[in-house]
């Protein structure tokens, strides 16, 4: 409009409208090739690799029963209650939605295999964060290290958290829970773990202990036992790490975390403000060069890692298969429509390439790798078994089977 001087030029408009369409563009390239999904748990290789780049990355490691689901919960914003009349725990969904991490009491491990989920600290999605649940290193299946099958789940966990932290390439934060506050113990399981942190990082150039915090589980504000000298036995636990693991040589950061709550009562959330700190603040440090595991007995765990995660590749496709025909379907539908029905002038306009097929198949390419190679693999492999093959190659073969009439 003249009159008000908010005239915009035509070149301007078609310059806003190029920037706009550019914006969807990559908004809709980031979404399909980023696992962006907030609220979700993640648990291929090729997730991992497709894990969100700008947002600080929390590894949460521990024995069975330390609290790493029920803690990873409260950190997204979920809130466990206690009854005052009852004394029974509940927890308080969030947005109408039930915890996403599964959590039991008792010694019998929930989370089976390593996984991440995109969350907002304590709800607030001005903070988000990506948060990793793995198995508790003394799962039942791997409690009796004495047993060749409890040390050979342990083998198995251990190399599929190698290769999926591989897959993520960094991480902010590596969290382990210490359920021992009143011992002040580590017990084996937990030294093990921080000598693995150790030797897994020992070819970097960043000390990992910077982005270790070992923190006290299960520290609920309404308990006081827990609080009995609370700062004199993480000096005792800093010292006893720094003096038994040969690659730590700083005190490692120490909190006292817990969560739980009595109904009514006001949150105290200062221990948690410190780990956001950590988390938002620690320079990142580089998993793409984690120490292999060495020898003959690895490869036959690695072998088992494939397969499973191959199978649990197979299932998320069995819940996206038809999306993803869809969207090459209509990419394929497309390029044929620019390449033989228009005009060739008309087809050149839209970036054909008149007499060769490279510039469709760099498009599919792109595609596919957006959409996700493995995804599209099992995808593809699916709607043929559930479509392509009893709906319409069952059919001619028994039809070319039948006898001749004579």
């Amino acid at each position: 409009n003249r009159r008000t001087g908010n005239f915009v030029p035509p070149m301007d408009q078609s310059a806003d409208t190029g920037t706009r369409l550019w914006k969807h563009a990559v908004a809709a390239y980031k979404q399909e090739s980023t696992r962006l999904r907030t609220n979700t748990q993640f648990s291929c290789l090729e997730d991992f690799q497709r894990a969100p780049d700008e947002t600080p990355r929390l590894v949460v490691i521990g024995c069975t029963g330390a609290g790493k689901s029920t803690l990873l919960n409260l950190l997204g914003g979920w809130r466990m209650v206690q009854d005052r009349a009852s004394y029974q725990w509940e927890w308080k969904d969030l947005d109408g939605c039930p915890p996403l991490f599964q959590s039991a009491h008792g010694v019998d491990a929930v989370t089976k295999r390593t996984s991440f989920a995109n969350l907002s600290w304590f709800g607030d999605e001005a903070r988000p964060f990506i948060a990793v649940d793995t198995p508790g290193h003394d799962d039942t299946d791997a409690r009796d290290l004495d047993d060749q099958a409890g040390r050979s789940a342990l083998r198995e966990q251990a190399a599929d958290l190698h290769n999926k932290l591989k897959a993520l390439g960094r991480v902010n934060t590596i969290l382990v829970l210490h359920d021992q506050v009143n011992s002040n113990r580590l017990n084996p399981a937990t030294y093990a773990i921080l000598e693995m942190i150790d030797e897994k990082f020992s070819g970097e150039k960043q000390s990992v202990w910077a982005n270790v915090v070992v923190a006290y589980s299960q520290c609920n504000q309404h308990d006081t036992s827990w609080r009995s000298d609370l700062e004199r036995k993480k000096r005792e636990l800093q010292a006893e790490i720094r003096s038994t693991i040969s690659g730590c040589e700083v005190d490692v950061t120490v909190m006292a975390l817990g969560g739980g709550e009595m109904d009514g009562d006001e949150r105290d959330l200062e221990e948690f403000g410190r780990l956001w700190s950590h988390l938002s603040n620690a320079d990142p440090i580089s998993t793409e060069r984690l120490s292999p595991f060495t020898g003959a007995q690895w490869s036959k765990y690695e072998d088992r890692i494939r397969e499973r995660d191959e199978a649990l590749a197979r299932a998320d496709a069995t819940l996206v298969y038809l999306a993803v025909m869809i969207k090459v379907g209509v990419v394929v539908l497309a390029l044929f429509w620019r390449n033989v029905l228009l005009p060739t002038w008309m087809s050149v306009v839209l970036f054909n390439v008149p007499s060769t097929v490279v510039d469709e198949l760099l498009i599919v390419g792109l595609v596919l790798w957006t959409l996700g190679p493995v995804r599209c693999k099992h995808s593809f492999v699916l709607f043929y078994e559930q479509w392509f093959e009893p709906y319409l190659v069952k059919p001619c073969i028994d039809q070319l089977r039948k006898p001749k009439a004579d």
